[in-house]
């Protein structure tokens, strides 16, 4: 736990997303909440958001990820109260921009086509276009809510700060983690009867040299699901649904081929052959929300749900709204290791010019230190701006100050806790 030092409430300016889809505009209203504060933490969402989305966190079979979940230290933030953007560091006018701005700023000159090029790498939902857009695996989801957290470490009772620095009085801002932060992902769904259920969990832990990945999940393969409703429900042999559910499971030939794909950015992101295993529909769905509230969610690291005549997927995927996982979850391509997830977020921070070299009010693919979700500026209605009054927009988050967690100047050369990691591009030229 940290000593607290200082408390203080503040009374800060939290964004309620009131966007209309297909917009991208700062909100209409904003809301004076009162947030809490002091050395080492600052709180992100308001209470009535985030609670009951705490209380929905299962047991996880690794100690420490357990208590970093059930901390009062760690930090809950979403898309809404970090409010997700990218960085542009080389144009005339250089800043911070909400990273639906790139699709507005295409729209709004069409007639230039290398500026209406930003259309390619930002979708008509205002978001990066795959497989920068969203939580890997859930761009064709629709029944899902993440939470991220951020968990840094300490070192004799304090914690230790993001370390930053510009590599010019007006290029891109960069900043380095300290060896042992911790950031996550929760992947939530909605049950028929209203409530979100976790269905899975994403973790990257800071090594000096890189981030060590682990997904949580339930039920890492498809006979350890079977095993789990038959236990859940000895009589499952008499239930047409449930008898239909593990026959499936214990079928190794219901993979069905699949390929992920990114044409704008296929530079970086080559295409991946891959398997595929929906489960077939049921409509039992409390037990299916029994199973992922009551089970202790395991390492799928290393883990296949199914394998085939060659074919292998590591997840399973849905033909129902609400299941194991919800229908569109395509993380099935993806095995869990560090090499799979470094293929996108090694990435953080190249130039969309490197895609196509002409390419006007270009900026960088979002989030720094490999870390997507992530930033240390203070949120506020010009990061909304298009490119004419982007100027400037980058500031510290005057919270994150307040309580001791960023602090400037680029690692030496040998630094135990902080490294700036390698990159596939070359930042330093971004001036």
């Amino acid at each position: 736990m940290h000593p607290i030092i200082k408390t203080s409430i503040s009374f800060v300016m939290v964004f309620i997303s009131l966007r209309a889809p297909g917009k991208c505009e700062a909100p209409s209203k904003i809301i004076q909440q009162g947030l809490p504060l002091r050395d080492g933490f600052v709180e992100f969402m308001p209470e009535h958001d985030l609670t009951p989305l705490k209380r929905a966190l299962p047991q996880v079979a690794d100690s420490e990820v357990n208590e970093i979940l059930q901390s009062e230290d760690t930090m809950w933030y979403d898309e809404d109260s970090m409010v997700f953007l990218y960085q542009d560091s080389i144009e005339t006018v250089t800043g911070g921009r909400a990273n639906c701005v790139g699709r507005d700023v295409g729209e709004r000159n069409a007639n230039n086509p290398a500026i209406a090029k930003l259309m390619n790498y930002f979708g008509p939902d205002y978001r990066f276009m795959f497989p920068f857009r969203t939580a890997a695996g859930t761009d064709n989801v629709t029944n899902s809510r993440v939470i991220n957290f951020w968990a840094p470490p300490q070192k004799n009772g304090q914690t230790l700060p993001v370390r930053w620095w510009q590599l010019s009085s007006r290029g891109r801002w960069r900043w380095a983690f300290p060896k042992d932060t911790y950031f996550g992902e929760v992947l939530f769904q909605k049950a028929p009867d209203g409530q979100w259920i976790v269905f899975e969990i994403r973790t990257r832990k800071r090594y000096l040299d890189g981030w060590e990945v682990n997904v949580f999940r339930p039920f890492p393969t498809a006979s350890s699901f079977a095993s789990g409703i038959m236990k859940k429900r000895p009589d499952w042999a008499f239930n047409f649904e449930l008898r239909k559910m593990i026959q499936h499971l214990e079928n190794p030939a219901t993979l069905i081929p699949n390929r992920w794909e990114s044409k704008p950015y296929g530079k970086v992101f080559p295409p991946i052959q891959g398997a595929l295993d929906p489960l077939p529909e049921i409509s039992d769905w409390r037990t299916i929300a029994e199973l992922l509230q009551e089970t202790t969610f395991q390492s799928a690291e290393g883990a296949i749900w199914k394998e085939h005549g060659g074919l292998q997927t590591y997840a399973p995927a849905s033909k129902s709204d609400f299941s194991l996982v919800p229908r569109g979850y395509e993380m099935g391509m993806i095995p869990v290791n560090e090499v799979s997830c470094n293929r996108c977020h090694q990435q953080t921070g190249r130039r969309l010019s490197t895609f196509e070299f002409d390419i006007i009010l270009y900026g960088e693919v979002w989030g720094e230190d490999q870390i997507f979700t992530w930033h240390l500026f203070e949120p506020h209605k010009r990061i909304y701006g298009t490119w004419d009054d982007a100027d400037g927009s980058r500031k510290l988050n005057s919270r994150m100050v307040q309580a001791n967690l960023l602090q400037k100047g680029k690692p030496s050369s040998g630094d135990p806790i902080y490294k700036p990691l390698p990159t596939t591009f070359e930042p330093d030229r971004l001036k």
